[in-house]
């Protein structure tokens, strides 16, 4: 850079656009992880596969998972997805096998209780670690009549298939900001601030948008179209592994959708994974 660029102020521009860059490259050494993306498909496929919607794997005597909130006649939930890990990459921390299905309600919050987000009332997750394929065809009960003003969030049965892929952290996970802050102060130690107002902005929009993480997929880090419900809750801190993400997706072959353009999350904390123990899972679901 000659002198006329340096009395001009280019090399202070120069560098001021090299930190967002640098900060993206600190968030993948620092945060990465494996992740397994997945791909609906319009295929039907066999209960015990992985999928959404459709019909659930449910061995033989296995009661379908009711609705159990207080006042109100117990309802069949409705079978939102199921993951058979024998059909996934493998994942650290996850089962090698097994299926784990997740049921959500039929009313216009999707069985979602805003108060805790763990109890499941309105939902449930469920784990069968012994799968047989020579199980019948399950008996689905009859379903609620449904409120003509409430839209599941897609139609019919889809089909899952799996990719591995390494994620990084992005900007809606809780852990994020505090995080962004160090490592802004790491890469511009002469002018280190103490609060994320002080990063100039344009820095924090380029980190932000180098860093989504959007899409449907088990494990890594999630996406949302508000807030992050663990920032404000502080019992949902341990929640810290992605069970399941889905997101917003049209194509010609189907739709889903979560309000305006939202995602839908299940988490759990990395204890009760291990122990194969699905009772105290996050869940949560929010749009533009």
């Amino acid at each position: 850079m000659g002198l006329l660029g340096k009395l001009f102020g280019h090399d202070e521009r120069a560098k001021e656009e090299s930190v967002p860059g640098k900060i993206v490259t600190l968030f993948k050494e620092r945060t990465a992880v494996e992740t397994v993306k997945a791909r609906p498909a319009r295929e039907a496929c066999a209960p015990w596969a992985s999928k959404l919607g459709g019909i659930p794997y449910l061995p033989a005597g296995f009661p379908y998972p009711l609705e159990r909130r207080e006042g109100r006649e117990e309802i069949p939930l409705r079978f939102l997805a199921q993951l058979n890990f024998s059909e996934m990459p493998a994942l650290e921390g996850f089962p090698g096998q097994g299926i784990l299905q997740f049921y959500i309600g039929n009313d216009e919050q999707y069985g979602m209780d805003h108060e805790t987000l763990t109890a499941q009332k309105g939902f449930r997750v469920i784990y069968h670690a012994e799968v047989s394929t020579a199980a019948p065809v399950p008996a689905l009960p009859a379903a609620p009549g449904e409120d003509p003003l409430v839209r599941f969030p897609f139609d019919g049965e889809l089909k899952l298939y799996f990719e591995k892929e390494t994620a990084v952290m992005g900007p809606g996970d809780f852990r994020f900001d505090k995080l962004l802050l160090q490592f802004y102060n790491e890469v511009n130690p002469a002018n280190s601030v103490r609060s994320l107002e002080r990063i100039p902005e344009k820095v924090i929009d380029e980190v932000y948008d180098s860093l989504a993480a959007g899409g449907h997929r088990v494990g890594g880090y999630p996406a949302f179209a508000q807030l992050d419900p663990r920032e404000y809750h502080d019992y949902l801190r341990e929640h810290t592994v992605l069970l399941l993400q889905l997101d917003t997706e049209h194509t010609g072959d189907y739709a889903i959708a979560w309000g305006e353009a939202g995602l839908c999350h299940f988490f759990i904390r990395p204890d009760d994974l291990a122990a194969r123990e699905f009772i105290e899972v996050l869940y949560s679901w929010d749009c533009y």
